[in-house]
């Protein structure tokens, strides 16, 4: 009896009938390795869709940004040689084929190799970077050309419609005053622009 009190005190298996057996070895056994990943699997299959969106968001917010980033530098390179610069839009497959070309004069074709160049340097955006990112499809294209005086837009403001493959929509407005602005509609917002008048 004193030897079994002493054991329990320990923290000692006990002898005899109904005592733990010692392990061997420490580790998991295969089924419960199995269910860890079956459990993961699980949770991976939940989690993808919600990935999916994230990026196709993530991809329309980049395209915008870049193109509202491509018109700012427009407007600059035509204040900084006081020379009229053109920036001018392709789009094509509704909208799922698109690029944005640059020059210092008057028009370039973007779909064409070196039409589309500065210095020298070729100056343009294409929807190859922005895997199912669309742009919505206007019967005349987009042609923007600015001023050198001040940087306004030579004819009237557009706006272009990027649209992500989940139907979200970021607006790039180009004002007549040259001023360049990102929102988003109400019936089709992303989060982190202002809404749209």
């Amino acid at each position: 009896m004193l030897e079994e009190m002493t054991m329990r005190i320990r923290g000692l298996p006990q002898r005899g009938a109904g005592a733990p057996m010692p392990r061997a070895g420490q580790g998991f056994t295969l089924i419960e390795m199995m269910t860890v990943i079956a459990i993961l699997g699980i949770l991976l299959a939940l989690a993808t869709p919600s990935f999916t969106a994230y990026f196709e968001k993530y991809r329309a917010k980049r395209a915008a940004e870049t193109i509202s980033a491509f018109l700012v530098n427009a407007k600059s390179e035509a204040i900084k040689r006081n020379a009229m610069v053109s920036t001018e839009f392709r789009v094509s497959g509704g909208g799922a084929t698109w690029c944005l070309g640059m020059v210092a004069g008057t028009t370039c074709n973007c779909t064409a190799a070196g039409s589309c160049q500065i210095d020298g340097v070729e100056r343009v955006v294409s929807s190859a970077d922005y895997k199912g990112v669309l742009l919505d499809d206007p019967d005349n294209g987009y042609a923007f050309q600015f001023d050198p005086v001040r940087g306004s837009l030579v004819g009237t403001g557009e706006t272009v419609e990027v649209v992500s493959a989940g139907g979200q929509q970021i607006h790039v407005v180009v004002s007549k005053q040259g001023r360049i602005r990102m929102c988003s509609p109400a019936t089709a917002f992303m989060g982190g622009y202002a809404k749209c008048p």
